[in-house]
C-alpha cells in the first residue's frame, strides 16, 4: 500500500522493501519505465537471463485470461530460488487479474507491472496504490539536470570529455526516453575510441544525424498521414542508398517526443507547450503549423499504442540488416494508417 513520487522512485527501486511483492511502475518515458522496472527484476531473481527465474507476458495475454498470470506467479522454478514477471500492460485493461493476484499473493514471485502515464484515478493505478504488498512507482521524464547528469557520468565512466558546445547539443538532442538516450551516448563513445575531447561535430555525425531532412521528411508525411508522399520520399531514400535503420528510430524518437508534448499540452491546457517540447527534442524544422497539427489530430492513447511496436521494429531492424528496409517500410505504414484513425 505504498504510493512512490516521481522524485522517490530511484531511491526506491535501488533498494525495494522485501515484503513488497506487486510493482507498479508507470510513467510517459517508456525507456525509463522499463530500466527500473529491470532493475526491480534484478533485486529479486539472481539471473534474469534464467527462463526458469524470469518471465515476460504481455498485457493481452493477461487480459485474455486473467488466472495465467497467478498460475505463473504460483509456479515453482525447476531449480528452487525465486521468481519474477514482467508485464507490460498495453492498452488491455488487466485490471481483474490483479485483483486476483492481490487476494493470492505468491510466496516466493515478484510481479513487475510496467505502463505509460496514469491519471490518479486510472483504475489499475487505485488498486495498485490501495493495496497491501504492493507499491505504485511513478517515473517522471528526465529534467534537465537528470540528463545532465546522465550524460556526465557516461561520459566520464568512458574516460571522455565534452566541448560546452557540444554538451549543449547533446542536452538538446536526447532526452525523450532514458534508454534511447543511454544508446546514443553508448553509440557517441564507441565513436570516440582513442580520443578523449567530444566536439560538436562528434556530436552531429553520431547523436544527431538521425534527424536530418530527407528522413524527417519521410517520418513527418507519415506522421500527417500522407502515406504517399512518405513512401514516395522513402523509395527516394532508399534509392540513394539510405539507412532504412534511421527512418525507423527518427520515427520511435518523434512519436516519444510528441507523446510527451501531448501530455504536456494537456496539462498545461496550452499546445504551445507542447510544441516548446518537439522543438527542444529537435524537430524545430517541421516548422509550427506541422507541429500543432500533430499535437490536435494524435491522442496520448495512439502514441502510447504506437511506441513499442516502432521500438521492437528499431531492434529487429538493428540486428538483422536484410530485412531493415522492410522493417521501415512497416513502420512507416502503421503510423500513417494509425494517423488517419479516428
Amino acid at each position: 500500500m505504498v504510493a512512490i513520487k516521481g522524485r522517490d522512485a530511484e531511491r526506491f527501486v535501488e533498494a525495494p522493501p522485501a515484503p513488497i511483492f506487486l510493482f507498479l511502475v508507470f510513467g510517459p518515458d517508456a525507456g525509463l519505465v522499463r530500466e527500473r522496472a529491470l532493475r526491480l527484476v534484478a533485486r529479486r531473481v539472481d539471473d534474469r537471463h534464467d527462463p526458469f527465474s524470469f518471465v515476460e507476458m504481455s498485457g493481452e495475454a493477461v487480459a485474455a485470461d486473467p488466472l495465467a498470470l497467478l498460475d505463473e506467479a504460483n509456479t515453482v522454478p525447476l531449480f528452487g530460488g525465486r521468481r519474477a514477471i514482467l508485464v507490460e500492460t498495453g492498452a488491455k485493461s488487466i485490471a481483474s487479474a490483479v485483483e486476483t493476484l492481490i487476494g493470492a499473493p505468491p510466496a516466493e514471485c515478484s510481479v513487475i507491472l510496467t505502463a505509460g502515464a496514469l491519471k490518479r484515478d486510472a483504475p489499475l493505478r487505485k488498486l495498485v496504490e490501495g493495496a497491501k504488498g504492493a507499491a505504485a512507482i511513478e517515473c517522471l521524464p528526465d529534467s534537465e539536470q537528470d540528463l545532465r547528469v546522465l550524460i556526465d557520468k557516461t561520459l566520464r565512466e568512458a574516460g571522455l570529455t565534452a566541448a560546452p558546445e557540444a554538451l549543449a547539443l547533446l542536452q538538446a538532442a536526447l532526452g525523450e526516453d532514458r534508454l534511447m538516450s543511454r544508446a546514443e551516448l553508448a553509440k557517441l563513445a564507441l565513436y570516440m575510441h582513442g580520443r578523449e575531447l567530444v566536439k560538436v561535430g562528434d556530436v552531429e555525425d553520431i547523436v544527431v544525424h538521425a534527424a536530418t531532412a530527407a528522413t524527417d521528411r519521410v517520418m513527418l508525411a507519415a506522421f500527417s498521414g500522407d502515406m504517399g508522399a512518405a513512401g514516395a520520399s522513402f523509395d527516394q531514400i532508399m534509392a540513394q542508398g539510405g539507412d532504412a535503420t534511421q527512418l525507423v528510430a527518427a520515427a520511435l524518437r518523434y512519436a516519444l517526443a510528441l507523446h510527451r508534448g501531448k501530455l504536456t499540452a494537456e496539462r498545461e491546457g496550452r499546445a504551445e507547450a507542447g510544441v516548446s517540447i518537439l522543438k527542444r527534442a529537435g524537430f524545430f524544422a517541421a516548422g509550427d503549423a506541422m507541429l500543432l497539427s500533430h499535437l490536435r489530430n494524435w491522442t496520448a492513447t495512439r502514441l502510447a499504442t504506437l511506441i513499442e511496436p516502432l521500438r521492437a521494429a528499431q531492434t529487429r531492424a538493428r540486428a538483422h540488416a536484410e530485412v531493415a528496409k522492410m522493417e521501415a517500410s512497416r513502420a512507416l505504414m502503421r503510423v500513417a494508417q494509425t494517423a488517419t484513425k479516428r
